[in-house]
């Protein structure tokens, strides 16, 4: 009977209009939950659907929806395997995003066989966006190379811990056989496409 209890409230909130301020400042106001995941919110806009990762918003709110971030970490694991398993063989996709502020394993998602750019950014950090299109342009004019994108999404989320980050943009290039050739702090693209070119040798 709780879990049925449990239910009828979950609808209930999917009903309701409502308004969602993250801990960045971004508001979403007059929005409706369309449906609640472990790890975040899908949330029904005038402009369309948007997913907000529960790190990204305060803890009221992660308590409102009850959210546990041992279920959302194993969660996130669970559907990067999907894509992972999707994807075609190879590089896969080009670009993608793997985490938003949530702990990942880097090897579920290097391109093993060719070169795998890692690139730390968030939303709010500008020499992350003055840096981002020339990673990607890189990435989806030649095969050779995969992108990974992880949002950090604010200085407190696991994936900050996980992996220690100080400053971003934070750059990490894999070689074809997943080995770690070096780390570019910064808005530095010649270096980047310096360690790039390590890679392809390497590995």
């Amino acid at each position: 009977m709780k879990f049925g209890t449990f239910l009828i409230l979950c609808f209930t909130t999917v009903a309701l209009a409502d308004d969602f301020k993250l801990v960045s400042g971004k508001e979403y106001k007059n929005v409706t939950v369309s449906r609640v995941e472990p790890d975040g919110v899908v949330l029904r806009t005038k402009s369309g659907i948007s997913k907000v990762y529960f790190v990204e918003l305060p803890r009221e709110v992660q308590e409102r929806f009850h959210y546990n971030a041992a279920i959302a970490s194993v969660y996130s694991a669970q559907e990067a395997v999907k894509r992972a398993t999707t994807a075609v063989a190879g590089r896969g996709e080009a670009v993608a995003v793997i985490s938003h502020g949530a702990q990942v394993d880097i090897h579920q998602h290097l391109a093993l066989g060719n070169v795998t750019v890692v690139d730390f950014y968030a939303d709010w950090c500008g020499p992350c966006r003055q840096l981002s299109p020339n990673l990607e342009q890189m990435a989806r004019s030649d095969p050779e190379i995969a992108l990974r994108k992880i949002d950090i999404v604010n200085w407190r989320t696991a994936v900050v811990q996980q992996f220690n980050i100080h400053s971003i943009p934070q750059v990490n290039v894999y070689d074809r056989s997943g080995r770690l050739v070096g780390t570019v702090v910064g808005v530095d693209f010649d270096k980047v496409k310096s360690y790039v070119a390590q890679a392809k040798s390497s590995g």
